[in-house]
């Protein structure tokens, strides 16, 4: 659950760019970025992906004006 919860923040945080092209290509990013690590991972390695989601998050806020 902490997994698509993740992935929906980042999809809503991209609301923030103003150029529709951007946006596309940020949810595409976002989506590759995903479907690269689907699949059965090691406990250790979600954590990490997970937490290194979360710093993506906030500094994809950040750079689109918003607060996360």
């Amino acid at each position: 659950m902490q997994v698509l919860h993740l992935y929906r923040q980042l999809l809503r945080v991209t609301k923030g760019a103003r150029d529709p092209a951007a946006r596309a290509e940020l949810r595409h990013e976002i989506r590759q970025q995903f479907d690269a690590h689907r699949g059965p991972q090691e406990q250790h390695s979600v954590r990490f992906l997970l937490s290194d989601g979360r710093l993506k998050l906030k500094q994809l806020g950040e750079m689109l004006g918003m607060q996360q």
